[in-house]
């Protein structure tokens, strides 16, 4: 037996149980924001606004359970690993915190569900994957806007990391490891991206001296 399917067995034993024994299961709550860890209480001087959100997510990712890929085109729910908060939420949090932490001069926030009107940048993200699957890794891929003045620029983004533990905790950390990704891709772009980029943060600098 492979090492991938030998995972994806660990994986799904708990709700395979589950449904065929009365035995009382735990529930078990994971959280990404936990995982993020504490921010870096630093005080910078802003040369510009970041609203990151809206984030939208496919339905299959909107509810509770923690979703995994059973097979090619196979989608199923966890009975009984619930994410802590809704997963969009989650996602902006963190998303916000790592991007904050790779940009200079910029104040990064969370939109909570709708555009902001004062942000000289925002980043838009929607999520096509967001789960482990079958074959022992997570995916996280989709497409992301960043808005700066007059450009809309969309980036692409396919991120995957291999599980090597099985348990849905496991999966979590990788998820979490993929958003790091995601973020170091997203500070790049808007370090170029004109009205929130090192061109803002050196006309501040410039305003000092």
């Amino acid at each position: 037996m492979s090492r991938a399917r030998v995972l994806f067995i660990g994986l799904t034993l708990v709700s395979l149980t589950a449904c065929g024994s009365s035995e009382v299961v735990d529930d078990h709550y994971y959280s990404l924001v936990l995982a993020a860890g504490v921010p870096a209480d630093d005080v910078e001087d802003v040369a510009a606004h970041l609203v990151v959100g809206p984030i939208e997510l496919p339905r299959y990712l909107s509810g509770r359970g923690l979703s995994m890929q059973v097979g090619p085109n196979r989608i199923e729910s966890a009975s009984h690993h619930f994410w802590a908060e809704p997963l969009d939420e989650a996602i902006a949090k963190v998303l916000a915190r790592d991007i904050d932490e790779r940009t200079d001069g910029i104040e990064v926030e969370r939109e909570s569900g709708r555009w902001t009107g004062d942000a000289e940048c925002r980043v838009r993200i929607e999520f096509d994957a967001f789960h482990p699957t079958y074959q022992s890794q997570v995916l996280v891929s989709g497409r992301y806007w960043i808005v700066s003045g007059d450009a809309n620029e969309r980036r692409d983004f396919s991120l995957s990391r291999r599980l090597t533990t099985d348990g849905y905790a496991n999966a979590v950390d990788e998820l979490r490891d993929a958003l790091q990704a995601l973020a170091d891709q997203i500070a790049g772009d808007i370090r170029s991206a004109p009205t929130c980029g090192d061109d803002a943060a050196a006309s501040v600098a410039a305003d000092q001296t």
